[in-house]
């Protein structure tokens, strides 16, 4: 237990020059880093309001609201909520997030590993996962803090599974769903096979179940609600365009690789090791233009980017490496194993960001993108996207407006006409709002280019409450969550009670 904990605190000195670059004041320039950032300020004014799930982030699409919380991985914005309450910044919230899960990942990985090899052999191979390039390229050169989050959850749950302990595994497993939902798709095969060879059919399927359930309000809505949105018809990526190159796949992935392939050949790889070999090879040719005809022809386009695949490769290759290591007689393993760090720091740093730039937090609470790259969450109704903020929150073709209040998920207002009316509220339609006008429910009318919330009213004063709650799908997704985390808690109680008897 000592050596274990000297060898994560080096582990984590380890990791400081995969982080330095976060101790830079403000932001750095990468694809999505900032859009994040918007995102998580939106959720949390949302959540801040009563909002939970959260889903719709009314702030964004110009202040029209846009439900993207209901379709890409919320995980990370859920987490940036007690950060932030503890008075950091948002940007330093998303530092903080993206450092964590670094840090995390390393640290997880080496305790995966140590389970199954020595502990030099383990800290090597925990150190190839830290520092993979497609690992820093993910961080710094993409800024995606879903993607660097779920592959801290990874080996995390891969530790868990090797512990056999069954709450926790159900627990990372039913996190790497909302922190990444493609991801915990490449991810799923390997958690699969890993869970049939250390636990029984029983706890395999119960386990399984237990995460899939507790996960629902998750993914069930956003496969079903996709129906409404434009996500079908439009080409997010030219996944042409995103095929890994050798800087990202790095030499020496390629050779751990090899020497994988070299042992296999000589029966010296089974097991685990030889279905990681497999699954590390077909995810390298995944994310590599030979590929292209695979791409072509299979339906693997909601992957956005080949190399996304690199993913899975970190995870294979960091085995890989501690695989062979351990295999080499112990006289040599420290200066193969030193060598092999040295190796994979320089091949590593060619992603550290060059361009930072401080916004200040109100920059990024206040603006008003989609933050997604096609607006692919656009509700089907909506012809004439939004361009630039409205004037007024209420319009009222015939009469006036009185007692406005205006909250994230609510509005309430009185409304008073000489005749009969309609009246618009500029936020976008989407499943889950609701008009009452004195207290009764009254028909939405979302077809109009626009696809903004229109009613029409009685003459005479009225009072009017406009509010986002659950749809029944929705509703139906929480009670399965919440009754699949009773269940985790009921399965738990009865084990402890039948080892005590």
């Amino acid at each position: 237990m000592k050596k274990n904990i000297l060898l994560i605190l080096i582990l984590i000195i380890f990791s400081i020059p995969a982080i330095l670059p976060l101790f830079n004041k403000g932001f750095f320039q990468s694809d999505d880093g900032e859009w994040m950032i918007i995102r998580a300020a939106s959720f949390y004014s949302a959540l801040a309001d009563g909002q939970f799930p959260v889903r719709y982030l009314s702030s964004l699409n110009y202040g029209y609201g846009y439900p993207v919380a209901n379709f890409l991985y919320p995980g990370f914005m859920y987490l940036a909520v007690p950060i932030h309450i503890l008075s950091f910044g948002f940007v330093d919230t998303i530092k903080i997030i993206l450092g964590l899960s670094m840090v995390g990942s390393a640290v997880f990985s080496f305790l995966w590993l140590s389970k199954i090899f020595n502990k030099f052999s383990a800290f090597v191979g925990s150190i190839y996962y830290l520092y993979m390039p497609y690992h820093l390229f993910d961080l710094y050169k993409r800024g995606s803090v879903g993607e660097i989050l779920a592959l801290a959850i990874v080996p995390f749950i891969l530790w868990q599974i090797e512990r056999k302990s069954f709450f926790w595994t159900i627990l990372g497993i039913s996190c790497l769903i909302p922190a990444h939902n493609t991801l915990a798709l490449l991810f799923f095969p390997i958690v699969i096979f890993y869970l049939a060879r250390k636990f029984s059919v029983r706890d395999t399927l119960y386990t399984l179940i237990i995460s899939l359930g507790m996960s629902c309000f998750f993914w069930i809505p956003a496969l079903f609600d996709l129906q409404y949105t434009i996500f079908s018809r439009t080409k997010v990526s030219e996944w042409q365009n995103y095929f890994a190159d050798i800087n990202v796949i790095s030499y020496l992935s390629l050779i751990i690789l090899a020497i994988g392939i070299g042992m296999a050949a000589k029966k010296k790889v089974l097991g685990a090791a030889l279905f990681l070999l497999i699954v590390g090879l077909i995810s390298l040719f995944l994310s590599t233009s030979g590929s292209s005809f695979i791409w072509q022809a299979l339906p693997i386009s909601f992957v956005q980017f080949p190399f996304r695949f690199l993913s899975v490769e970190i995870l294979t290759v960091s085995y890989l490496a501690s695989f062979i290591l351990s295999s080499i007689k112990e006289s040599m393993r420290f200066v193969v194993g030193g060598i092999s760090i040295i190796l994979i720091f320089t091949s590593a740093f060619q992603y550290k960001p060059s361009v930072f730039f401080d916004k200040g937090d109100q920059y990024y609470a206040t603006n008003e993108d989609t933050t997604t790259v096609k607006n692919e969450y656009m509700p089907i109704w909506v012809i004439d996207k939004p361009t630039e903020h409205y004037k007024d929150k209420v319009e009222i073709s015939e009469g006036t407006i009185s007692d406005l209040d205006i909250n994230i998920n609510s509005i309430n207002f009185v409304a008073s006409a000489a005749k009969d009316t309609q009246i618009a509220i500029n936020t976008i339609y989407f499943p889950g709002w609701n008009v009452f006008v004195d207290s009764n429910r009254t028909k939405i009318d979302y077809t109009n280019d626009k696809g903004i919330i229109k009613f029409n009213m009685a003459s005479g004063r009225h009072s009017v409450a406009v509010y986002f709650s659950e749809t029944p799908v929705r509703l139906i997704s929480d009670l399965i969550s919440l009754i699949s985390l009773l269940l985790l808690f009921t399965v738990i109680l009865h084990r402890e009670r039948t080892k005590k008897i």
